[in-house]
């Protein structure tokens, strides 16, 4: 066993001197992660603020209408008293006319139709003359003096009714806008409500990377991850992507193609958890043409090389995984899905391709042609992809029983 183990170490060791070394290879700190995290917490904050700022107008508004309901009663009372202020100031004019009229047609009775001349020129003296056609005036005056108030009462009343519909009206209007504007206000935090899950675990997912990050010794912003701190190392540097499990087919040609991955199965079959073959970031969660749920990791080595990890036909994602998400750091304790058969896949299984090119970064793999043509190459010049750099049992349905 230790002799194989020895052949191993020393074809990885010649591997890497062949291999293209990616120099221009961006180095991610310790510091860049530490801002992923704070990046992804003030977004949490923002989103959450935003719901507690509509939860307030909310309040706001149903205040408003609340006092306003309040305003519309008082008004309701206010012109209930003066339809019947009103009702006694015609009742009051109705009175003073009967009144009147009553003194008029008494006199008119007793004294004749010619009331205000008779009495005005029976007078004997001029002096008695000028009094008496002054008490006429008066009685008329009084008369008309006492209609014109009433009736400006009434006039008063009525465009005060007038005035309090109007406000009735327009706070009407205003409860209309407020109840609209918390329609909008309630279905904005039902959309942000809805980002909410998806932020934590942007958050919960960030913070874990940080605190794997500092249990391998990064604690300084400056320092390189897989340089500095949280240096790959161990058997093959990767480790096998479960924990149980046999090859059922190798990397190779057949059917006149080359085919990229190396095929695994398992006796838990599509309850199988997929692991991270190491210390890496996924830059693509999504379903392929024919189905398949797939899963791309890029790696980067102590010496620079990266490495694109093709993991295809999972039966589902993990927690937190989904298609189109963000970038994630992940370790080799990390669970990326499920082993399954989605796609075009004959019977239960994980396809693993691991290539030495960035897929869809590098310029010798920024395609899919190219990546084909890329991994046909490095194939042909002996590097058989994840056999190269991961230990496996020399023989298919060889099961392992550890990572």
């Amino acid at each position: 066993m230790r002799k194989y183990k020895y052949k191993f170490l020393l074809l990885i060791s010649v591997m890497t001197v062949l291999l293209p070394i990616t120099v221009n290879a961006e180095e991610l700190t310790y510091g860049q992660v530490l801002d992923d995290l704070a990046k992804a917490q003030a977004e949490l904050r923002k989103n959450n603020q935003a719901i507690q700022n509509n939860e307030n107008k909310i309040d706001e508004n149903n205040a408003t209408i609340k006092s306003l309901n309040n305003q519309i009663s008082e008004m309701s009372e206010e012109v209930s008293k003066l339809q019947q202020q009103i009702v006694d100031a015609n009742d009051e004019i109705a009175l003073k006319k009967e009144q009147i009229q009553n003194v008029i047609k008494y006199l008119q009775l007793s004294q004749g139709e010619n009331l205000y001349f008779e009495y005005a020129f029976g007078a004997e003296t001029i002096t008695d003359f000028v009094y008496r056609v002054s008490v006429v005036e008066q009685i008329a005056e009084h008369n008309n003096t006492m209609i014109k108030e009433l009736q400006d009462l009434i006039t008063k009343n009525e465009n005060k009714k007038i005035e309090l519909g109007k406000k009735q009206e327009d706070y009407k209007n205003k409860m209309t806008e407020l109840d609209n504007e918390i329609t909008k206000l309630n279905n904005s935090i039902t959309k942000l409500g809805e980002s909410v899950p998806s932020l934590e675990q942007q958050v919960k997912s960030k913070q874990e990377t940080v605190n794997t990050y500092k249990s391998l010794g990064c604690s300084k912003r400056e320092q390189v991850i897989g340089r500095d701190c949280a240096v790959f190392a161990g058997n093959g540097t990767f480790s096998r992507p479960m924990k149980t499990g046999y090859v059922t087919s190798w990397v190779g040609y057949r059917w006149g193609s080359l085919h990229r991955g190396l095929d695994m199965g398992s006796s838990l079959g599509r309850n199988t958890p997929i692991y991270s073959i190491g210390y890496g970031r996924i830059t693509s969660v999504y379903r392929d043409s024919y189905g398949a749920n797939c899963v791309i990791i890029q790696y980067r080595l102590a010496n620079g090389q990266y490495y694109s990890a093709l993991y295809a036909h999972l039966s589902r994602y993990a927690s937190g995984l989904y298609p189109g998400m963000p970038s994630k750091d992940v370790t080799p304790d990390t669970v990326i899905g499920y082993m399954g058969d989605t796609g075009q896949a004959y019977g239960v299984h994980l396809h693993l391709e691991v290539w030495p090119c960035r897929l869809y970064g590098d310029s010798n793999c920024s395609s899919w042609n190219k990546y084909v043509n890329f991994v046909q190459q490095q194939y042909n010049k002996g590097f058989h992809g994840a056999e190269s750099v991961i230990s496996f049992p020399n023989r298919t349905y060889t099961t392992w029983y550890t990572k």
